[in-house]
């Protein structure tokens, strides 16, 4: 499968920021290196509501699949790549998830973009009427599996306790 099959797929007719993920989940298993981290990112990318997806989310961002340096556009490789050793970021999350300290995978270098996220927005429909709060961590930089931004939210990827030895780097 080729990019222009899968963006027919991912954002064809009938497909909107709530369906995307799990058209991108039926198709996954035909994917391959670059073409599955492309259709990983654009899938996740432009989605919403995605807290039912978490597990099914992080397994997608762990898979042993080559190329994960292409998750990133070269001017998100170039930013990563000049970020410090250790970076603090930040989650808008519901008070459940802190207190379990079962972390989404979505985490932002700029605290009031968490903001945003636990107070603002709304279209994250499965914790809508849930308490939030917005939890800061300081990771090192290696434990990163991409950052993204494309809609200028600083986005890392970024999920507890995986430590990638291999972080993106095109040095």
């Amino acid at each position: 499968m080729n990019k222009e099959e899968i963006d027919k797929i991912i954002f064809g007719f009938g497909v909107n920021s709530f369906n995307r993920f799990p058209a991108f989940l039926k198709i996954n298993s035909q994917l391959k290196g670059e073409n599955y981290w492309y259709a990983l990112r654009n899938s996740y990318v432009n989605s919403d509501n995605l807290y039912s997806f978490s597990k099914m989310i992080k397994k997608c961002f762990l898979k042993n699949e080559p190329q994960i340096e292409s998750l990133m556009l070269p001017v998100e490789m170039e930013y990563f790549n000049n970020l410090p050793n250790q970076i603090t970021i930040y989650r808008g999350m519901t008070e459940d998830e802190l207190n379990q300290k079962a972390f989404g995978c979505s985490w932002t270098l700029k605290k009031e973009v968490a903001e945003y996220f636990a107070y603002t927005y709304n279209r994250n429909f499965d914790t809508r009427n849930i308490n939030k709060v917005v939890h800061e961590l300081t990771i090192n930089k290696n434990e990163v599996i991409a950052f993204f931004n494309e809609r200028e939210e600083f986005e890392i990827i970024y999920i507890k306790t995986k430590t990638i030895n291999n972080a993106p780097s095109n040095k």
